[in-house]
């Protein structure tokens, strides 16, 4: 049973974890807790535990999801850090009593839930921040990212790279405090995108233990959520880059013109990327920016010509100017 209210109780592990790939395995040991931690003890989590975790157990991420805590990394000896984190917590259940006992507030955490520190991130040689960066560069995409959420109902909305070994968030529009920040994985078998990976072709579903599919679907189940979208994103060399995805704890009913117009921004935000060196060092034909935006802007006029209701118009409004002030910009 839990210590106290609002501090957890560690009721075992999950070991050793998932490796992905054959190169550098990534382990994923489970922490079990009898309740989900609230979000202060999750900050203090993460102020403790770097970089102890990284340097004595090569941790690189921690990711909470439900009542498990999920520490990922290439962990050599998943039993020492079993030991370490069982230590870990009683610290920071010691902490977080002193702190409530002192009625003191929590300052808040830059770092926030998931994330290793910024200076360890800037510092890192891994390939994928430069992914990251280049969708957080764009201006408009947390604008884009926002209206995804609103127009969907769907609290959770991301843009990812996704290739055959790794799922990465990229920017990431949180209102379901799902604790999955710009820079982080989900292990890449676990997500609906790796399918899409490999065909291609949007996924949508409005209430997953409804649906002829996805109610024996171990993602759904495993990620709480009832309703989803996810549509592939690409270069403007037509290269896979990965999603753009939206989930929701609750059931959604999403017509035609919304999927639609979910489709459009994917759209523009794969179009703003930029076209990888190889693509032009192997003489593959890329499409300029001008011409993507053009496609993009045709399929935006296309919505119009639905019978769309009241609240969608606003929507396409929307979607033409994000495309139309994007085209002046190259103007």
């Amino acid at each position: 049973m839990s210590t106290s209210a609002g501090f957890p109780a560690l009721i075992g592990f999950d070991l050793p974890g998932h490796q992905e790939g054959a190169g550098a395995p990534r382990v994923i040991v489970t922490a079990l807790l009898d309740d989900t931690p609230p979000s202060d003890w999750m900050r203090i989590l993460h102020r403790q535990a770097w970089p102890s975790l990284r340097l004595d157990h090569g941790v690189e991420q921690i990711r909470l999801v439900g009542q498990g805590i999920h520490f990922v990394g290439a962990i050599k000896d998943p039993r020492a850090l079993s030991a370490s984190v069982r230590t870990l917590f009683n610290e920071i259940n010691a902490t977080a009593l002193d702190r409530r006992l002192a009625a003191m507030e929590n300052p808040l955490d830059e770092d926030g839930p998931g994330a290793a520190p910024v200076a360890l991130l800037a510092s890192s040689t891994d390939p994928r921040l430069e992914d990251v960066a280049a969708l957080l560069a764009m201006p408009a995409v947390p604008g884009m990212l926002e209206l995804a959420s609103a127009m969907t109902g769907m609290r959770f909305v991301a843009a990812a790279r996704v290739t055959a070994d790794r799922w990465t968030a990229c920017a990431v529009r949180d209102h379901l405090d799902f604790g999955l920040r710009p820079g982080e994985d989900l292990v890449l078998e676990t997500t609906i995108c790796d399918e899409i990976r490999e065909h291609r072709h949007l996924v949508q579903f409005d209430q997953a233990s409804t649906h002829p599919v996805f109610s024996s679907h171990p993602t759904p189940a495993l990620y709480g959520f009832e309703s989803y979208i996810s549509v592939p994103m690409f270069r403007r060399d037509g290269g896979f880059h990965g999603t753009l995805c939206a989930l929701d704890p609750n059931p959604s009913k999403l017509d035609a013109a919304t999927v639609k117009a979910f489709e459009v921004l994917a759209g523009i935000i794969g179009a703003q990327l930029d076209v990888p060196q190889e693509s032009a060092e192997t003489g593959q034909p890329v499409t300029s920016m001008s011409e993507a935006l053009s496609a993009l802007s045709r399929q935006v006029d296309a919505l119009d010509a639905a019978m769309l209701p009241e609240q969608f118009r606003t929507v396409i409004a929307r979607l033409r100017e994000l495309v139309d002030a994007r085209r002046a910009v190259l103007s």
